[in-house]
């Protein structure tokens, strides 16, 4: 539990912020370094990484009341300025914030996403290292003694002070029984996801096959990773919230790939973007003319 990242006198850099920082740098420069490697490149900019970290945080500060919140937070809209962040949230308004800017400037949607995908699952796992040092998003206790098991300090939040309200630990334990780094976890099948599709990207054929590998894909990783959260509220058939979002996830996007690539995908003639561009530098060879056959005039 490191809240504190850098301390320089008066300065301090607290570990979430510098994170978020990173994870912001990540998601903006990324998308346009492979959009300016294209042979074409889209008329967008590390501006619309702006609008989308705008439009996420809006987004993930109302799920957070919604799933967390109770009556005061929602008074004056406390929750904006004290409330926490939820990842679906900011997935489902950086979406909404990102539809509107390339409408804006007049950018496909879904080759410019198949671009953002593979950084946002990227900066994602950095954010994630960030909830880590803060000692939020935490796991819950283990079972059996492992070597990854996490440890916390006292403290006014966090599992600590959940076990010492639920009797697990007395006031004068110095730290927390392990639990799960469910953070870590998190980072590391992201960091994952992200090599994957950078590798789709490279191959694939079909504007959408990215982005709905990576709904795919985390959806996944969220159900599973959801199973060893210790801080989740108000179950859903026996889940949490945001396990449940990620089955959901996991399932509308996986069957709506596997339907495209067994229908419209399946016969359809298109190449790689790279063949095509390939294609395109050769010259077509043409028939030689009448005059092409005729001896040089002396």
């Amino acid at each position: 539990m490191y809240p504190t990242l850098i301390e320089w006198g008066d300065l301090r850099f607290h570990s979430y912020t510098v994170m978020m920082t990173l994870a912001f740098l990540v998601g903006a420069i990324g998308p346009n370094w492979l959009n300016k490697r294209r042979a074409d490149p889209f008329p967008i900019s590390p501006a619309g990484g702006i609008v989308i970290v705008l439009a996420g945080m809006a987004g993930a500060k109302l799920y957070w009341v919604l799933q967390y919140g109770d009556a005061s937070d929602w008074r004056y809209l406390q929750f904006v300025l004290t409330g926490g962040l939820v990842f679906f949230g900011g997935l489902f308004g950086g979406i909404f914030g990102g539809i509107a800017y390339l409408k804006y400037v007049k950018a496909p949607i879904l080759p410019v996403a198949d671009m953002v995908a593979p950084f946002m699952a990227l900066a994602h796992g950095i954010g994630r290292i960030g909830c880590f040092l803060n000692a939020c998003c935490w796991g819950s206790m283990m079972k059996m003694q492992t070597p990854w098991g996490v440890t916390y300090p006292k403290a006014r939040y966090g599992p600590y002070r959940d076990q010492i309200l639920d009797g697990l630990v007395s006031a004068d334990s110095p730290r927390s029984l392990p639990v799960h780094p469910t953070q870590l976890y998190e980072t590391f099948g992201l960091t994952i996801i992200c090599i994957v599709l950078l590798i789709i990207y490279r191959r694939h054929k079909h504007a959408g096959v990215v982005t709905l590998s990576y709904l795919t894909l985390y959806g996944g990783l969220r159900f599973v990773t959801e199973a060893f959260r210790g801080e989740s509220t108000r179950s859903v058939f026996g889940m949490t919230v945001s396990q449940t979002v990620g089955l959901s996830m996991l399932i509308c996007a996986g069957l709506l790939l596997l339907t495209l690539k067994t229908t419209l995908w399946r016969n359809d003639p298109l190449t790689s973007e790279t063949e095509q561009s390939t294609a395109a530098a050769v010259p077509e060879e043409t028939a030689p003319t009448q005059e092409d056959d005729m001896p040089p005039v002396a």
